[in-house]
């Protein structure tokens, strides 16, 4: 397993998040914000500023809209979508957040690895996964890759070369000379 990286998982959610918002919001020409007329029969103009990756936020947005309306006065404000995108930094994201704001984004196969091992990665099973533990969860991993490989060398698969110091001077010749301490 590569280096999985939570700042790029979580980065890449919340700036889909403030891009859809951003041009989704900017269809009501009083600035308000984004409203649920918003979210519905989008053109194809607005898809296409979207990009891609349109599906995961916009439908996300629409899920939460409730629960991102904080005021509930029908309109989602630059303040609500901040407050939300801090939280998502803050607190981490969910096995569904995950889901639902990944799933189309690249670096696709990082994000299903995360998902695979959630478990694991939630360090403190909160039910959600920051940037730190994953980067923990990694940086684990491949110490015990690491490990594995070297517990599982044995002296019978070297050829021992014998000389003595002379020849070789100041540059050890052999792993097994134990003049390589830090292998």
């Amino acid at each position: 397993m590569s280096v999985l990286s939570g700042s790029s998982l979580i980065s890449s959610a919340v700036s889909g998040l403030t891009n859809a918002y951003g041009v989704l919001s900017s269809q009501n020409s009083d600035g308000s914000g984004l409203k649920v007329s918003n979210l519905t029969n989008l053109s194809p103009a607005v898809l296409n500023q979207l990009g891609g990756t349109s599906n995961s936020f916009v439908s996300y947005l629409t899920t939460n809209f409730g629960n991102m309306d904080k005021n509930n006065d029908g309109i989602i404000s630059v303040d609500e979508l901040t407050n939300v995108t801090n939280d998502l930094k803050s607190q981490g994201l969910t096995k569904e957040q995950i889901s639902n704001l990944c799933s189309s984004m690249s670096g696709t196969d990082s994000y299903s690895k995360i998902l695979e091992y959630f478990d694991q990665i939630d360090a403190n099973h909160d039910g959600k996964v920051t940037d730190a533990e994953i980067k923990a969860f990694s940086y684990k991993s491949q110490r015990q890759k690491l490990d594995t490989q070297f517990n599982g060398v044995k002296a019978s698969n070297y050829s021992i070369y014998y000389t003595d110091e002379s020849s070789y001077g100041e540059t050890p010749t052999s792993i097994v000379d134990g003049l390589y301490p830090d292998v």
